[in-house]
């Protein structure tokens, strides 16, 4: 079920991507043919992550060679798929020259990813990859077959729909600014709100912690660091492009 979300994340956002082109009027192959590329290196950097976490620097045996590319087990790591994610994103908006099309790409970018994570719950209910902390409250997620690792749990956090729930009201927020101001480039923002939520809802998520600091009740790790500096890079570009757009003016 974990390969069958990543699969239906694709395809969500090439369907909500190919109709965001064609009402804004933007040319959909430009993102066809860049998408290969940006999964191939998402997908490598996200098990390289990994990777350097458990194991080192370089792999030393075929089997550690094994481990980093193979997808069995799906030894993926959040921090390897924004940092990668953005930069793939900042090498494809390199090529648009023109700020007003940087900005209708930018919200094109936005509601694809942050409504393609919508559907996710109904293949992350099913799968192992992504478990919530135990709790017993009356939403918590039960185990649904005698093989399921939930069965050491008598209850758990549905932070699957927790990611859901948060695409679609965090997609309807900036829908309304975009609406309200009438502009494009809004995504940049949005982008801001999705990684800050991500990283609530990662603290009801059980999974190995690394650079750990804690301040009162709170605890951050390396997915927190690397989160902050993206966030700083976002709001660099926003308010560059900004400033570009009154010079164009």
């Amino acid at each position: 079920m974990t390969g069958i979300w990543i699969v239906a994340f694709i395809i969500s956002f090439i369907v909500v991507a190919k109709y965001l082109c064609y009402k804004w009027h933007q040319d959909f192959f430009k993102l066809f043919y860049w998408l290969p590329i940006a999964i191939i290196i998402i997908y490598f950097m996200w098990s390289y992550v990994q990777f350097f976490l458990d194991v080192g620097l370089i792999p030393t045996s075929l089997y550690e060679l094994k481990t980093l590319i193979s997808p069995y087990w799906y030894n993926f790591h959040f921090v390897g798929i924004i940092i990668w994610f953005v930069i793939s994103l900042y090498i494809f908006f390199k090529k648009i020259q023109r700020y007003e099309n940087k900005k209708v790409w930018a919200d094109i970018m936005f509601f694809s990813l942050s409504l393609s994570l919508i559907p996710l719950w109904i293949f992350l209910i099913f799968g192992d990859n992504f478990i919530g902390k135990p709790n017993s409250w009356f939403l918590s997620l039960k185990p649904l077959t005698t093989e399921s690792e939930l069965n050491k749990f008598s209850g758990v956090y549905p932070i699957w729909a927790f990611i859901s729930i948060m695409g679609a009201l965090i997609s309807m927020i900036v829908y309304f600014v975009k609406k309200k101001k009438k502009v494009f480039g809004e995504w940049l923002i949005g982008f801001i709100y999705l990684i800050i939520w991500l990283n609530i809802i990662f603290m009801f998520q059980q999974h190995p912690r690394y650079w750990i600091m804690s301040l009162w009740w709170l605890v951050f790790d390396i997915k927190q660091y690397v989160s902050f500096f993206v966030i700083m890079f976002c709001l660099y570009i926003y308010y560059k492009w900004q400033s570009k757009m009154k010079e164009q003016v």
